[in-house]
C-alpha cells in the first residue's frame, strides 16, 4: 500500500510536471507569433485601466465618502457665502471642482464660483435624477466645457430631498490620451453608461457634442457583435469594420455603472490566433479587474479609517457631535425607547479664567475618561460641545438612566483631576430624561436640558430627571 502510494504521488508529480512544461513550451510558441500584438493589446488596455483607476475610480470614492460621512448636509441650505468658502475649501484640499445643488435654495453652486439657479432651462440634469430617484449617476455636462459629473443624491434624517452633491472633471486628458494611442497601436475605446449612451471615445465622430449623445445600438458594428446576453456581464466577437476585421471586447465598469469596448484591428495571419487570444485578453482583463476589486477594498478601509476620524472629537476621544446624530437615528429607526442624559461640568469657566485654557481642556479630557469608565454595554458617549456632554441609553428605563447618570455624578466628584501640581476638585450637574415614542433628538435635548437648568439652580452637583412628556 505504501509503494502504491508513491507511485501514485510521482504520477501525480509527472503529471503537474509535464503539463507546466507543455503550458510553457506552448506559452512561449504563442508569445513569438503574437509577441508584438499582445505587447500593444497590454499596453492600450493597462493605459485605459490607469486612467480609469486614477480619473475616475479614486475621485468617485473620495466624492462617496464625503457625502455619507455627510460632510455636506450642514451647507445645503446654509447661506450662499458660507457654502462658496466650504466648496473652496474642499476643492483646494482634494484637487477636484465639487457642487453643491440645493433643494431648499433651487440653486446650484460649484467650487470654482460658478452658480446656477435651479431650473428645467439651466439644470435639466437635476430634474432628470430627481425623477430617476438614484443615489449615484455619472453623467456628462457643461456644453462648452464637456465635463464628467458624479452626482450622489443627499436626504434629510426624514428622508426629504436635500439635493445633489458630487465632483465634475474634465474630459480632454481622456480624449487626448485616447487619440495617442490610436494613432500608436491602432486601438479604439467606446464607454457607455447606463443608458447606452456613448460618454468617451477615440472616435471623433461619435464625442458627445452638448446635450448630443450617440447610442450603443446605432453604431455600425453594433448588430453584427451582439449576440445576446452574456452571463458573465461581457463577451468578446469578431466583426467587420471598415472592410477590416475586428475584435471588439465588452468590459463593464460596475462602480460607475458603465461598460467600455476595446475595438482590436486583426491581421489576416493573426485571424487563425484569435481564440487564443481571446482567452489571454479575457485572462488579462480578469486580472485587472480583481486588481480593481482589491483596490476597492483598500479604499474601503482608507474610507473606514477617515470615517473615524470624521466621528471622533479630537480633545477627548469620544464621539462627536456628528456620530451622536447618526447614532440617534439608527436607535430612533430600530423603534427602541430612549433615555438620554446632559451633562455639564459645574463652574467650568471659573477653571478657564483661573487656570487658562490648557487646563481647562486636560479637565474636559479627564473627565471624559471618568465618564466612560461609567458607561453600561450598549450606551453611547459624546461631546456634545464646550464642557457639556451627552448619553445615548437605548432600552433604557428613567430609572436605569438616573442610576448611571448618579454612578458618573459620584465617580466625578469623587476622582480630583491632577494637573501638574494641581489638584482640582470637580462636579458636574445632569439632566436625564425618558420616551418610549419620540421625534427629533432636539426635542429629547430640550427635556434633559430643563433637567439639567434645574440641577444647576439647585445648587449644582445633583441629578435631575424629568419624563419626556412633560414639555
Amino acid at each position: 500500500m505504501r509503494k502504491f502510494g508513491s507511485l501514485q504521488f510521482a504520477l501525480l508529480v509527472g503529471f503537474v510536471l509535464v503539463v507546466i512544461v507543455i503550458s510553457t513550451l506552448s506559452y512561449f510558441t504563442i508569445s513569438n507569433i503574437v509577441g508584438d500584438q499582445s505587447r500593444q493589446q497590454l499596453q492600450a488596455t493597462s493605459t485605459v485601466f490607469s486612467l480609469v483607476e486614477e480619473e475616475l475610480i479614486k475621485p468617485m470614492h473620495i466624492a462617496q465618502t464625503l457625502a455619507r460621512a455627510d460632510i455636506f448636509k450642514p451647507y445645503m441650505n446654509a447661506e450662499p457665502e458660507q457654502i462658496r468658502t466650504f466648496l473652496q475649501d474642499m476643492q483646494s484640499r482634494f484637487e477636484l471642482m465639487f457642487f453643491i445643488a440645493s433643494e431648499p435654495q433651487q440653486m446650484q453652486y460649484y467650487s470654482d464660483g460658478d452658480e446656477l439657479a435651479l431650473s428645467e432651462e439651466e439644470t435639466p440634469w437635476y430634474f432628470r435624477l430627481k425623477e430617476r430617484q438614484e443615489d449615484f449617476y455619472a453623467g456628462l455636462g457643461h456644453e462648452q466645457d464637456l465635463r464628467l459629473y458624479m452626482d450622489i443624491m443627499q436626504r434629510d434624517m426624514n428622508g426629504d430631498l436635500l439635493g445633489f452633491v458630487g465632483i465634475g472633471m474634465p474630459l480632454s486628458d481622456f480624449v487626448d490620451t485616447f487619440s495617442h494611442y490610436n494613432q500608436e497601436l491602432g486601438y479604439d475605446f467606446v464607454f457607455v453608461n447606463s443608458d447606452d449612451e456613448i460618454v468617451l471615445t477615440s472616435f471623433a465622430d461619435l464625442q458627445p457634442r452638448g446635450d448630443e449623445r450617440t447610442r450603443l445600438q446605432n453604431l455600425s458594428w453594433y448588430s453584427d457583435w451582439y449576440k445576446g446576453p452574456s452571463l458573465a456581464g461581457n463577451q468578446t466577437n469578431l466583426v467587420e469594420l471598415n472592410e477590416q476585421d475586428v475584435l471588439i471586447t465588452e468590459v463593464p465598469l460596475d462602480v460607475l455603472k458603465w461598460r467600455f469596448f476595446i475595438i482590436s484591428p486583426l491581421e489576416a495571419q493573426q485571424q487563425a490566433m484569435s481564440r487564443t487570444f481571446l482567452v489571454n485578453l479575457v485572462i488579462m482583463t480578469a486580472a485587472l479587474l480583481t486588481l480593481l476589486w482589491l483596490l476597492s477594498r483598500v479604499i474601503r478601509r482608507i474610507q473606514q479609517s477617515v470615517s473615524s476620524k470624521i466621528y471622533t472629537d479630537r480633545l477627548t476621544g469620544l464621539f462627536n457631535r456628528l456620530y451622536i446624530e447618526q447614532a440617534f437615528e439608527e436607535i430612533q429607526q430600530e423603534g427602541k425607547s430612549m433615555s438620554l442624559i446632559m451633562a455639564d461640568i459645574d463652574h467650568f469657566k471659573e477653571v478657564n479664567d483661573t487656570h487658562g485654557h490648557n487646563v481647562g481642556d486636560q479637565v474636559i479630557a479627564s473627565i471624559a475618561d471618568i465618564l466612560g469608565d461609567c458607561l453600561r454595554k450598549g450606551d453611547y458617549l459624546g461631546r456634545w460641545g464646550g464642557e457639556e456632554f451627552i448619553v445615548l441609553l437605548p432600552n433604557s428605563d428613567l430609572l436605569s438612566a438616573e442610576q448611571v447618570a448618579e454612578r458618573m455624578r459620584q465617580s466625578v466628584a469623587f476622582q480630583p483631576v491632577a494637573e501638574g501640581d494641581m489638584v482640582l476638585d470637580i462636579t458636574m450637574s445632569f439632566g436625564v430624561t425618558q420616551a418610549d415614542r419620540y421625534g427629533a433628538l432636539v426635542d429629547l435635548i430640550h427635556s434633559a436640558d430643563k433637567a439639567l437648568y434645574q440641577a444647576k439652580n439647585e445648587g449644582r452637583n445633583r441629578v435631575v430627571s424629568r419624563a419626556f412628556n412633560q414639555d
